[in-house]
Formats: C-alpha cells, sequence, structure tokens
C-alpha cells in the first residue's frame, strides 16, 4: 500500500512537473518615459540583436495615459484609468496610497497569476507614492517585491530599496541601473532553480527617466561619452513657426518659441536618455544571456517598454510628457517567446490596457475564470501572428479593435532651462484611432471646450488641426468621433472592446456599424447630428463625474468601475522628501559593468533611525 501511495504522488508530481514545464515563464522589462517617434530604440544594440531580430515589434501599441502611476496601474489591473480612478501620479488623483485603499491592490495581476500557478516577483519601480512613510506595507500579491522608494525613485545615484517590507537599504556606490541587473540576474537563478512552477517576472527600473533632484536624465557614468553627436529629431512638430503652433489648442497653443536654450537643452536630454538606456540594454543582453543558459528561453516570452513616451520639442514643448500626441502615447513595444515569429514588425494596434488579460491568456487562464471588471483583450493572436488581416471586423478601416481611449487629469509640467513650466490646464479626453487604412487623433480639451482632429495618416506629426476650419464633410466625421468618444471616455469591459455597437445600440444603425467606415454611411448623419457633445466643464486634477456629464450610456456615469473597487474621498497632497543620503560621484564605472548582486550588497547597509525620519519634507507637492 505504502508503494502504491508513494507511486500515485510520483505520479502527480511528475504530472505536476510536466505542466509546469509545459506553460510559459513571462519577463516583462519596463523603461521608463520612453519613446519610440524620436527614435530611441535605435541605441539599444540589445534590443535589437535580442528582441527585435528574434521577436516581433508592434508600432501600434500605446499607453492610455501619458504618465506613470496611472499607465502603471492600468498595466497591472487590466483597466482604463477612469474604471481605476487612479489618475494622476500624485493625490488626490492617484498613487500608491491611493492605489492600496481602493482595494485594488487586492484584486490585480500578481493574485491573478498566483491562482493560476505562477510565481510572482517585482524588483523595481511600482508606482509613486512607495516611500520612506509606508514602506512596511509593500506592494501586495508578489511572491517576491524589491522596490525603489521616494524620495530614492528617480534618483540614479542614491538608491534606497526595499525588500519584501523589510527596512529600506541604502545601495552605497552603485548606479541604479547596474543594481536592476544584478538583482534580475539573481533572481533568475532564484527562479531558473525550482521546477514546480512557472515565472512571472517584472523588472522595472527608471532610466530614461529624469533625477528628481537634478531635472536631467543620469546615466551610468560609463556611458556618459556615447553618442555626443545625437540631437532630437527636427521633425515638422520640432519648435514650429507660428502658423503651425496656431493650430494647436489650450496652453500648448500660447506657448512662445524655443529659444537656442531650449533646443540646446531637448539636444542635450535627448544624448543624455540615449546614454541612460545603454544601461538598460546592457541589462536586457545579460537577462537574454541567464535565460538562455539556464534553458528556459525557448519557453519564455521577454517583453520590452515602457510606462509612457515622452516628447523633446514637438508642438515647442522642450521636454516632457502627459499630452495626447503620438511622442507622448506610442510606446517601444517588442515581444520574444514561444510562437512569436522572428523579425517581423506589426502595425496591429494594443495597449497597456491590454496586457494584463494578454498574461492571463498566456497563463492558461479560462475565459470563464478571468475577472470579469477587464477592459481589454488579450494580444497573444497577434503575437502569434502580427501581420493584419482584413478578414477582422473593420480592420484597417477604424473598427473596435483599432479605436484607443487616451484621457489625462492634471497638471502638464515641461522641463526647461529655467526651470519647471507648469499648467493645470491638462485635462482632456481624446480617442486616437489607429488603422492601417484610417487614423484620427481626436481629442476635447478642459473648460474652453477646445476640439482637436488630425488625419494621422497625412500628417503623421500632428500639426494640421482639422476641426479649426472644418469642412461639411469633416463635420460629418467629427459628429461619429464625438460620438465614440462619448462612449470611450467611461466605457467598462465589453463597452471599452466593442464601442462602435455601444454608440449605436438601440438605434436605426444598430447591428450595421462596427468601424469608422461603417459609421460614415450618410443615412446615419441624423443620429450621429444628434448625440450630446463631449464635455469637461472644469479642468480639475481627479475625476469627478458631475465635471464631465453627458455620459452614454447614460446609466454610465454610475459605473466607472465602482463595482469593482472601493470608493475613495479626496485625499490630501502627496509629500516630497529630501533625500538624506547619495553617492559622492556619478557610478555605473566600467568596472562595474558585471557587478552581481554579491558585490553590490559589499557596501550596502540599511538606512538608519535618523535617515528614515519622515519629518524632514522638502514641501508639499500638488497638482
Amino acid at each position: 500500500m505504502a508503494i502504491r501511495r508513494f507511486s500515485l504522488a510520483l505520479a502527480a508530481l511528475s504530472l505536476q512537473l510536466a505542466a509546469a514545464a509545459g506553460r510559459p515563464n513571462i519577463v516583462v522589462i519596463m523603461s521608463d518615459d520612453q519613446d519610440v517617434r524620436l527614435g530611441s530604440m535605435q541605441f539599444m544594440d540589445a534590443v535589437q540583436r535580442e528582441l527585435v531580430a528574434k521577436g516581433s515589434s508592434f508600432m501600434n501599441h500605446h499607453t492610455t495615459s501619458a504618465q506613470c502611476c496611472p499607465s502603471r496601474v492600468t498595466l497591472l489591473r487590466g483597466q482604463a484609468a477612469h474604471n481605476t480612478n487612479v489618475t494622476n501620479v500624485f493625490a488626490p488623483g492617484g498613487n500608491y496610497e491611493k492605489f492600496a485603499l481602493s482595494g485594488e491592490m487586492d484584486d490585480y495581476l500578481p493574485h491573478w497569476l498566483n491562482k493560476a500557478g505562477y510565481r510572482t516577483e517585482y524588483v523595481g519601480k511600482f508606482l509613486n507614492g512607495v516611500n520612506i512613510l509606508n514602506w512596511a506595507s509593500p506592494p501586495r500579491g508578489w511572491n517576491h517585491v524589491d522596490v525603489f522608494i521616494e524620495p530614492y525613485q528617480t534618483t540614479p545615484n542614491s538608491v534606497v530599496m526595499s525588500e519584501n517590507g523589510n527596512t529600506p537599504v541604502w545601495f552605497k556606490g552603485f548606479h541604479q541601473t547596474d543594481i536592476i541587473r544584478a538583482k534580475a540576474l539573481d533572481r533568475l537563478d532564484k527562479l531558473t532553480a525550482r521546477q514546480d512552477q512557472p515565472f512571472f517576472l517584472f523588472l522595472s527600473p527608471t532610466a530614461p527617466h529624469v533625477d528628481d533632484e537634478t531635472a536631467t536624465t543620469v546615466p551610468c557614468q560609463r556611458h556618459e561619452g556615447l553618442f555626443l553627436n545625437a540631437t532630437a529629431p527636427r521633425t515638422p512638430a520640432f519648435n514650429p513657426p507660428d502658423e503651425v503652433q496656431r493650430n494647436k489648442v489650450s496652453w500648448i497653443r500660447d506657448l512662445k518659441p524655443m529659444g537656442d536654450a531650449d533646443v540646446s537643452w531637448a539636444d542635450a536630454e535627448y544624448r543624455r536618455r540615449a546614454q541612460a538606456l545603454a544601461g538598460i540594454d546592457e541589462m536586457i543582453a545579460d537577462v537574454v544571456a541567464k535565460l538562455e543558459e539556464k534553458g528556459v528561453m525557448d519557453n519564455t516570452y521577454v517583453v520590452y517598454t515602457s510606462d509612457n513616451g515622452y516628447h523633446l520639442g514637438q508642438h515647442r514643448m522642450t521636454v516632457g510628457k502627459t499630452t495626447p500626441f503620438a511622442e507622448d502615447t506610442n510606446l517601444p513595444f517588442v515581444v520574444r517567446g514561444p510562437g512569436v515569429p522572428q523579425g517581423a514588425v506589426s502595425t496591429l494596434v494594443g495597449s497597456h490596457l491590454d496586457l494584463a488579460p494578454t498574461f492571463l491568456d498566456i497563463a492558461g487562464v479560462a475565459a470563464r475564470d478571468l475577472p470579469p471588471f477587464l477592459d481589454g483583450r488579450s494580444l497573444l493572436p497577434q503575437w502569434r501572428d502580427p501581420q493584419p488581416t482584413r478578414q477582422d471586423s473593420g480592420a484597417g478601416e477604424g473598427g473596435n479593435a483599432e479605436v484607443l481611449n487616451v484621457e489625462f487629469w492634471g497638471t502638464a509640467v515641461v522641463n526647461t532651462p529655467a526651470g519647471l513650466f507648469r499648467s493645470p490646464k491638462n485635462t482632456y479626453k481624446t480617442i486616437r484611432i489607429a488603422g492601417d487604412g484610417v487614423g484620427y487623433l481626436y481629442s476635447h480639451w478642459c473648460e474652453t471646450s477646445d476640439v482637436e482632429l488630425y488625419n494621422t495618416i497625412d500628417d503623421p506629426h500632428e500639426i494640421k488641426n482639422l476641426a479649426l476650419n472644418p469642412t461639411p464633410e469633416t463635420k460629418r466625421l467629427l459628429s461619429r468621433l464625438n460620438a465614440l468618444l462619448l462612449v470611450t471616455k467611461s466605457c467598462a469591459e465589453d463597452t471599452c472592446r466593442n464601442p462602435w455597437q455601444t454608440v449605436v445600440a438601440n438605434s436605426s444603425a444598430a447591428g450595421a456599424v462596427s468601424s469608422l467606415k461603417q459609421a460614415m454611411d450618410p443615412k446615419f448623419d441624423d443620429l450621429f447630428a444628434s448625440f450630446p457633445k463631449v464635455s469637461v466643464a472644469k479642468c480639475l486634477p481627479v475625476q469627478l463625474a458631475a465635471n464631465e456629464v453627458p455620459f452614454w450610456p447614460a446609466s454610465a456615469r454610475e459605473g466607472l468601475g465602482l463595482a469593482h473597487r472601493n470608493y475613495t474621498p479626496s485625499m490630501g497632497p502627496s509629500y516630497k522628501f529630501t533625500p538624506r543620503v547619495a553617492n559622492d560621484k556619478p557610478e555605473g564605472t566600467a568596472e562595474q559593468r558585471h557587478a552581481t548582486l554579491a558585490d553590490v550588497m559589499k557596501m550596502a547597509r540599511p538606512l538608519t533611525r535618523e535617515e528614515l525620519d519622515p519629518l524632514q519634507p522638502r514641501g508639499i507637492q500638488g497638482n
């Protein structure tokens, strides 16, 4: 009997190991504030060699909110920002504490993957607001979590991290990117030594984000001599003349031409960003090499992307993000893994909204077991077949899968050599239609009711605003896009995946419209002209339903994700604290290129009680 029980146990273990071996691992590497439209990927040789050449590049991948915290929560929760209600990097709009208080941190990606049998780990930047006040309450759900602590989150030469909620450790004498690389390799050694379950590893360095203390990007010291002749691309949108800038709306229209100092600043930041990405490129080379060394690369998806894009001089904005334009929302996105064609370049549309359902699809989670509130769709089919096909409903014609909702609440910040320029009038609602045959960017701004419309096929730099003096045909188009935006700005679940059907439900067009091309049929002119106009009454730093009426359907006003999160009343302002420890010189030397975690730990030490004193605020950071 004992032998029989042992045999049954051995058989069960064998089945468990076989199941674990059959399901792919997933490694996500996310940079911070990396553009794709301005050519940043050309500076990353390992990415080109190990991921682009051996995987597929998706050129039409976007974030739905061009700012760190809302974008990251959307990825991890699988919901649009208007449903997570994490709408900014600072309170009251959002931050780590709001994510926790909403209850969303108890029901998001790592919990779901754990339930599916995966081991989940996170290393690097999690969300804005993980700080010296709350480090003992680490992000929940991860089997291992090792995160940057503010005010050391974006200070590459002052790195402090808390591992699994333990006392924060100062990693003296090393650059942040080298620390993340060393930790990543150490975690992969441990993860690949386990044979009982697949793993999900999220690596999140903060390069090429600017150092919050200096407002400049800080690369590894060994990379400071690279790309010295690089300059920000002089696209038609770069520091345009008055006759072009007049096409813009709201605060952007009134920006003065960039002077020589501003142009030099944009060029210098472009070089520093390329240099900073060289450190991430080395990390990617080492991560892929480690996966190959351990024999798991063929059964591992490696995804490289960023949280949001970046502009450098476009539309007279010297350096920054937060706008609906392509530089800020279009992201690097490369996938290598099982079944992914090598060297493919795809124009199929995707967004960070789709990544949680994609990872659950990879993990083998059945549709009936998916969280009910997911707004996105699995991208796994297009990873495996990245070439567009006209057999898909509305493909190339502005169909459902080619409609992207983009939204923002709060203040725009532009970095200049004279300091930070801020505009509180940066709340907007946007849709981007990104089909091969049809492309538009349609935005509705707060207070002024300013509208922008760009034909992104004919005008890829988004500088000719067709809404200023619309032709009769453009007016017909505007009526369709207004109706579509009415739906997408408050969509949820299936209405996000199939917005056209929601637009025309219970109308004469029901069942007849699933794309912009179909919606443009003249017989629907009266229908679309009857929709109320999108409105954002005031430029608020938070989402307030009363400020964003009307809704379509009207019941959407009572939605906004509240059925799946706690109500979070307005929180107080965010605090910023002064770093108490820092390296005395730039680190990331050539000698540190292959530093191991053991090397890094030789000089590391926990912060003292005085260094963790939360009563040393630099000031209150509002919106």
